[in-house]
């Protein structure tokens, strides 16, 4: 752990345990690394009730007043009452601090929207100088002036914009002219408060519209130039809560499905996934989604075993042969009468995006989706996931997509197979001047038909999900690797019709003598 991130939860424990209800868990270490790398402009979506305002309000804040004199600090929220509460509590804290011992204290303004802080006061150096520094915090709201706003000369060093956007009160997010006015202010008013070379602005929240601000820098493809950095952290990943001990995932699963019995299923990927959803722009619909149980692997054989190594680290595989399908009416659909195919989708190299490999089973007209891998990886890693995921299911084409700079990835997946000594049927999958969203939007009558079938028991199922529900075929959106991945299908199945009994590409492919190992 940063050293720093653990004296600043050390210190708020000892002044303020209260607020310490259950475990941290790694994500409000993540936030607090996030914030505090280099960078002036940081955006977070958060799903609610994560215990963001308590970490950067509270802990945040004190922890920079303490250990690094952090000079004028604004907090900014959808009205000032509520940037007032977070101010009083910053005050509680400091005084808990004080008659700890610590070397923090009141100064000469007090009030319940703007205060100062001195640290070391009345403490001297061992040459006589002053270590005496004194710290401003002021409080406001969404839409307020903040021209003006000086303490001893200098602008706001840190400007925390939490849960700037509201539901209800002046600025109603329902309201389009209210969404304009607030993006207005932010970028226009705000924003330019801060001081110009040594200031940080942070906004937070809780998605709670498409068209929001915070949704807005996070989903804006020209981010990087504008300075920004973002993430994103939803309450679940890889099907396991991101909050164990607070939210356990049977919790969230009844709180889903409380949402969707209420038809109130938006609500739930925008304010507990992070992710944006107009229902005017919804392509895919809920139900369109349909599922099997799970995927059969032939555990009566020996497994395939494989390892490799980098400069880095070494990487082992374990491959058990998948044989058949478990359907939703627990009826079987053997793999030898399917064909076989896979998909690479490369990630970027600006971060956003993961790599998803995408395996699907067709047969006759439906599609089903077996497997979903999907992570950051470096290009050893990405070789070696490949490898693993060929040797599980041998499909008879191995698309990836071919795109710029990922290009170098070729190289790689070769190197891989003639370490291996085994040839994987890889394909460079191309869009043919097609962008991502004409791509992805072109499954719409496949999902709509019900011809798309999602294995159930993936760990990347949800994610898939989401990025299904969320898309909005007029948006660029960072957030499309997985479905990007399984639009490349229609590359192979465009136009064709997978009879069960007939000749296919894929006939004897899992005829396969599991004893002969000798190429590993």
């Amino acid at each position: 752990m940063n050293q720093e991130i653990l004296n600043y939860l050390k210190f708020a424990k000892d002044i303020s345990p209260e607020i310490f209800e259950n475990p941290t868990p790694k994500f409000h270490l993540e936030i607090l690394d996030f914030i505090l790398s280099n960078g002036n402009k940081k955006a977070c979506a958060i799903f609610r009730g994560a215990g963001k305002s308590t970490l950067l309000n509270k802990i945040f804040v004190v922890c920079q007043l303490f250990f690094h004199y952090e000079p004028f600090t604004m907090l900014v929220s959808a009205d000032k009452e509520k940037a007032c509460n977070f101010l009083r509590d910053i005050k509680d804290m400091i005084i808990s601090a004080n008659r700890k011992g610590y070397a923090i204290s009141k100064g000469e303004i007090w009030a319940s929207d703007r205060c100062e802080i001195i640290i070391n006061a009345g403490l001297k150096d061992a040459d006589g100088n002053s270590l005496e520094r004194a710290c401003f915090i002021c409080a406001m709201g969404a839409g307020q002036d903040p021209r003006g706003y000086i303490y001893h000369h200098r602008r706001p060093s840190l400007i925390i914009a939490d849960d700037l956007e509201s539901k209800l009160g002046q600025y109603a997010i329902a309201n389009i002219k209210n969404r304009q006015k607030i993006k207005e202010w932010f970028f226009a008013d705000l924003a330019p408060t801060l001081h110009p070379t040594k200031g940080k602005l942070v906004i937070i929240g809780t998605i709670i519209h498409e068209d929001s601000l915070l949704n807005t820098i996070l989903m804006d493809k020209e981010e990087n130039s504008r300075g920004w950095q973002t993430k994103r952290i939803p309450i679940i990943e890889n099907n396991r809560s991101t909050w164990p001990s607070r939210f356990p995932i049977g919790l969230i699963e009844a709180k889903k499905a409380e949402l969707a019995q209420l038809g109130l299923e938006n609500e739930f990927y925008q304010e507990y996934m992070c992710r944006a959803i107009s229902p005017e722009k919804q392509l895919f619909k809920r139900e369109y989604l349909r599922y099997f149980k799970r995927v059969n692997y032939d555990l009566s054989v020996a497994p395939v075993y494989y390892s490799d190594s980098d400069s880095i680290k070494t990487i082992e595989i374990t491959a058990y042969p998948a044989k058949s399908l478990t359907l939703e009416n627990n009826s079987e659909l053997e793999l030898n009468r399917c064909t076989i195919y896979t998909t690479m989708d490369l990630a970027t190299y600006d971060g956003h995006d993961k790599t998803a490999i995408v395996t699907f089973a067709v047969n006759e007209y439906n599609i089903y989706i077996i497997d979903i891998e999907c992570g950051h990886w470096t290009p050893f890693e990405k070789g070696l996931k490949a490898l693993e995921v060929y040797l599980k299911f041998r499909p008879v084409r191995f698309g990836i997509e071919r795109a710029g700079a990922q290009n170098d990835f070729f190289y790689t997946i070769d190197q891989v197979q003639k370490r291996s000594g085994i040839t994987i049927p890889v394909e460079k999958l191309k869009h043919h001047s097609n962008a991502k969203n004409v791509r992805i939007s072109q499954l719409h009558p496949d999902f709509a038909s019900g011809r798309v079938i999602i294995n159930a028991s993936l760990q990347n199922a949800g994610e898939l999900e989401a990025q299904l529900l969320s898309f909005d075929p007029q948006t660029d959106s960072k957030y499309d690797d997985i479905i990007d991945a399984v639009a490349y299908i229609k590359e192979f199945t465009r136009g064709r019709y997978f009879a069960k009994d007939d000749e296919s590409e894929a006939d004897n492919i899992w005829d396969y003598d599991s004893s002969d190992t000798s190429w590993v």
